[in-house]
């Protein structure tokens, strides 16, 4: 799992963004934590007032893809490429990976393979400063 133990970058599993503790971007991660244990969706995913609706939504991506990342990290031993050849929703639907870019042509891979390729490149996405800015607003 590249996304997890890759080479490129030397690191081991953790999230991919960290947001500097004091910058504004923390300031939002810690209102969306503090609303999500209200049990209120509607709340917790509400623009706080006076906020930057595309800040607000990438703060709340990044998040999101940490959490995920570190919820599949906890299940990697149980969905192999032996045990899971194929990436699947049941007996009906099979997922084909294709980025667009570097695999153009949809290919048949096994589970643990697809989200490899899947969190690669969400990562990328993450990476890219024109598309989630590590510095955003007045800080």
């Amino acid at each position: 799992m590249s996304f997890l133990f890759s080479s490129r970058s030397s690191k081991t599993f953790k999230p991919k963004k960290n947001i500097p503790e004091g910058s504004h971007q923390y300031e939002l991660l810690k209102h969306a934590e503090a609303t999500l244990g209200s049990g209120n969706l509607r709340q917790a995913v509400m623009l706080p007032e006076g906020e930057d609706l595309n800040e607000w939504i990438a703060v709340n991506t990044v998040d999101f893809f940490n959490q995920i990342n570190m919820l599949y990290g906890t299940i990697t031993e149980f969905c192999t490429e032996a045990s899971c050849p194929v990436m699947s929703a049941g007996p009906r639907y099979e997922y084909h990976w294709a980025d667009g870019a570097n695999i153009k042509k949809p290919i048949k891979c096994s589970a643990p393979k697809y989200i490899d390729y899947l969190m690669t490149w969400v990562q990328d996405q993450l990476d890219d400063e024109t598309l989630f800015p590590s510095k955003i607003g007045l800080e």
